[in-house]
Parts: C-alpha cells; structure tokens; sequence
C-alpha cells in the first residue's frame, strides 16, 4: 500500500471529509447555540411586519399598503412573512420564547444556506474547492456577522439572498438559457421582496448582458438567444417582483417609485438625530470605518491587496475574460451599494449592519488578495526560502482565524461586541465613540441572572431602553410573570443598562452584575439600595 506523505496529496485525498467536516460541523454548532441569543431592538417590529404583510398577501389588498409607513416600504415582507406563515400556520405557536426561537433557527438556516452557495460560488470563481472552503471559513467567522446570523431577520436573509442571486447570475453569465434565466429572476424578486437595495442586482444583470452582446455583436445566432433569454428574465423579474412586494400589487409604476421615495427619507434628517436610540451619520466614510473597525485585521489585508490586483487583472490582456467579468462583477456588488448612500447623502446608524450583504464581495476580494500574494510566492522565491515564507503565511492565516475562534467562543453569545485594535487599544475609548451592545441583546443574561439569584418572588426593574423589555419575551412563563417593569428608577429594585446613547458611568454604588469586554462594560445591573430609591 503507498502511503501519500504530500500535504497537497492528503487534502485532495480526503476533500469530502474536509468539506463534510466543515458544513455538518456548522450545521449542529448552529443546532445547539441558537437558543442562546436574546431579543434585539427590532424584534417585535419584524414581527408585526410580517404579520401585516401576510395579511396582504392572504386577503389581497391591492390599495393599502401603498399608504403605510416608510419602514416597511423599505425592509420589504418576503421574509418575514414567511415566517409569519411558519409561525400562525405551520406550527401553531403562540408562547412568545417558542416564536423567538423558531425565528432565531430560521434566520440561522437561511444564513446556512448562505454559506453553502457562498462555497460553491467561491469555487466557482477560483476552480478550486479549497478556496470555496476558506471563503466560507472567512464568512462565518466574522464574529459581529456570526453572531447576528441567529437573529437579524432582516440583514442575513437578504445577506443570504444577495450571495445566492450572485451565484445564479453567474451561472447565467456563463450559460444563458432559459433555466438559468429563469431562477435567476425568481431569486432577484425575493431578494427585492426583502430589500429595495436588491435591484441592484437586476441592474447589474443588464449591464453584463450588455456587455456580452456588444462583444458578440457580429453573431445574430447567439444575440438572438441572448435577448430571448434575456426577455424571459425580465417578465419574469417584473411578474414575481409585483408577486412579492404588496406596495406593487395597486399601481405598479406608482408604486415602484414611491417604494424607491420612501427608501430615501433619511436623507431629510439633520445629521445627528437623537431621539434616545439613533445617532445618524451622513459622512461619507461611515460603512468603511465600521467594515474596517469591525472585521478581522487580516481578512481586511488580503482586501486591500486583492483590490489592488483585481484593477490590475482588468487591464492585463493576458487575462482571460472570464476571470474579468466576474471580478468587475464583484467590484460592481462591493463598491454600488456602499457608493449610493454617500450619492444620495442618506443617514446611516447601528454600525454598517444595513450592508453586511456586501460581506461575501469583501471576502471574495480578499480571497483574490491571498492568491495573489501565494502566487507571488510562488514566482519570486525558491527552495528553501518558498518554504520558509509559504509557512509563515499559512502560520499568520491560521493564527489570524484562530484568535477569531478564540474571541467567538469567549464572548459567546455577544460576538457582536467585537472590534479590532483600530477600535482602540482601551475598549473604554471604543465604548464612547463605537457601539458595543446597540442592538441590547445581553438584557437577556441580565434578567435571567437577577431572576436566577434573587428569590423574593416579584420583581420591579427599570431598563434603560426597549430591549430590555423586548427580552422578556424570550423567558419562560414563570420568570416573565416574575417582572415587574417600572418607569421610574426610584420605584426600581433594579437597574439595568446597555449603555446606548449613554457615555459615562451611573450614579449608583451597589453593582450587581455586568458583563465587560476587558475591564469595559456593555451590560451593567445595580441593586438599588433604599437610599437611592425614595
């Protein structure tokens, strides 16, 4: 029996264990956690979204929706109704912990399934399932995307959805029938279905389509498929879009701009809008200094190199064409989305968790930066030296995504607190001038230890904002008949915060509880003595 000693030899040797390793391995991580996660700010909003769209969607009402606020005009009802559906009609829940947690598992497994298009995309793009591999890697463990990917209903659905269509128009972009046609509209009007942002993607369709049929003009055979295809794409964008976006169903055209208007209403805010919950920004660096700030140093390394080499690519005329589109085609669904709020000067807050769709193009940037500088490797040392350096890149890569590891695990389940050192080397700093815990998931390990410890039957507390309420939700029956909510401290036996929009430090002494990144708290509970409490 030969045994293969060649590192490259054993991998390829054992790729479906690998893989099998990866995605089964994932898929129960994601199984045992995803109930350990609390109620974010927007919870209950989601949830009414989707129980007034499907309302829609089952009663068809084709004229009101058009009147309704400029918040569900701009996350879209495809999702949540859905789950909405999953909720009242498939399972039959009524308990608010059992909702949440059927929501939580299903946001995680559409970010799964994310994922896995996300690999096969990858591997698409670099003919190498190994790469498909470390994309997918490089995807989940961004601690801050990890961790929402169990509960944001909105941003990891249409995450999930931009990954996905971006593999089918690929596909298509490669064999234009009327199959691929055909999906690739099915999943661009679910994908606008969530978010209005979405047409980005159609856009982009046309712009290649075009592109091909410039570069093919002298062939009628193949201008004719294309354009038959390509109208077939575009009934069936048109029908589906109206199908899954209740705004439409009235006056499509009417409708069609007055969704875009509405997307646009924050454009109308003055810069700082504090209303106690949103500190809105209007600078034009804001989504890169929270992707730069909030991402892994060196997933943001092979980023800057792998921009630098793919606008080299697309002007070397040994590349093969190819290998150009589908770099400028991820150009194109990077730099579109976070270009435009700068354009149209609108707001953005709560960190760049409004574009971590644009995540799976910066990975794929960066994948193009790593192969870059292997096979720069490659070309410019030898022997020994190759060795040497070629260690010290797989030692730095893997010692990168295992402190990763290491900070997802510490902090479970409050992932997304993470910052790297660009943050600041004291998190006190990155406190004040960087969210921690915005969204106020940790009130959930907050009540439950208050509820854990304290055994004098009800409780009265005083949260500083809606999570804290919101998280309630997620408690067994007995704990949640426990509380008591107050709306002045002084009538409080507790007092508990996340710190939004707040930058010092409480006036009270007795600290019950707290959880700290270092010595930085994100959470904090007082006991309240009968000295504070008149």
């Amino acid at each position: 029996m030969k045994i293969c000693l060649n590192p490259h030899g054993l991998i390829e040797n054992n790729k479906n264990i690998i893989l099998s390793i990866f995605f089964i391995g994932f898929f129960f991580i994601g199984l045992i956690i995803f109930k350990d996660y609390g109620v974010h700010w927007d919870e209950y909003t989601n949830q009414n979204l989707g129980m007034r769209s499907a309302e829609y969607f089952t009663n068809l009402k084709f004229n009101d929706f058009s009147h309704s606020g400029d918040r569900d005009l701009i996350r879209g009802a495809v999702f949540e109704s859905f789950l909405f559906f999953i909720e009242k009609k498939a399972l039959r829940l009524t308990d608010t912990r059992d909702i949440i947690f059927m929501r939580h598992l299903s946001v995680f497994l559409v970010f799964y399934a994310g994922v896995f298009f996300f690999y096969l995309l990858c591997k698409s793009f670099f003919k190498s399932w190994k790469m498909g591999l470390l994309g997918g890697l490089f995807l989940v463990l961004h601690p801050r995307i990890f961790s929402h990917a169990f509960y944001n209903s909105i941003d990891i659905s249409f995450l999930s959805l931009y990954t996905l269509s971006m593999y089918s128009l690929v596909k298509y972009l490669e064999n234009k029938t009327f199959l691929r046609a055909s999906i690739h509209a099915i999943i661009c009007s679910i994908l606008v279905g969530i978010r209005q942002i979405g047409v980005i993607v159609p856009l982009c369709t046309f712009l290649f389509i075009v592109l091909y049929l410039l570069r093919v003009r002298k062939d009628r055979e193949k201008i004719k498929k294309v354009i038959k295809s390509v109208l077939l794409y575009l009934l069936l964008l048109a029908a589906f879009t109206i199908l899954f976006s209740p705004v439409l169903w009235g006056d499509p055209i009417k409708g069609f701009f007055h969704m875009f208007k509405s997307a646009q209403y924050r454009t109308k805010l003055p810069s700082e809008w504090d209303n106690n919950f949103i500190w809105l920004e209007k600078s034009w660096y804001y989504n890169f200094k929270w992707i730069f700030l909030t991402t892994p140093l060196l997933y943001s390394f092979y980023f800057g190199v792998g921009l630098i080499a793919s606008t080299i690519a697309l002007f070397k005329k040994s590349i093969q064409p190819y290998y150009k589109r589908n770099v400028l085609l991820v150009i194109f669904l990077f730099f579109i989305p976070v270009l435009l709020p700068i354009i149209l000067k609108i707001g953005l807050f709560d960190e760049w968790r409004h574009h971590y769709f644009i995540y799976p193009c910066f990975v794929m940037l960066s994948l193009i930066g790593l192969s870059f500088l292997s096979e720069y490797i490659k070309l410019k040392f030898q022997g020994q030296s190759r060795k040497i350096i070629n260690l010290n890149f797989i030692l730095i890569t893997v010692f990168s995504l295992t402190s990763t590891v290491q900070f997802m695990i510490r902090y479970h389940p409050h992932q997304y607190i993470y910052a790297n050192i660009l943050a600041g080397k004291d998190m006190k700093r990155a406190k004040v001038n960087f969210a921690l815990d915005y969204w106020g998931l940790s009130y959930r390990k907050a009540l439950e230890y208050i509820l854990k410890n304290d055994k004098s039957g009800i409780i009265k507390v005083y949260v500083a904002n809606l999570p804290g309420k919101n998280n309630a939700g997620i408690l067994p029956l007995n704990d949640r008949n426990r509380l008591i909510y107050v709306e002045n401290p002084d009538e409080a036996e507790y007092f508990l915060s996340n710190y939004r929009m707040y930058k010092g430090e409480y006036p009270y002494k007795d600290e019950y509880y707290s959880l700290k990144i270092g010595e930085t708290r994100y959470m904090v509970v007082y006991k309240l003595s009968d000295k504070e409490r008149p």
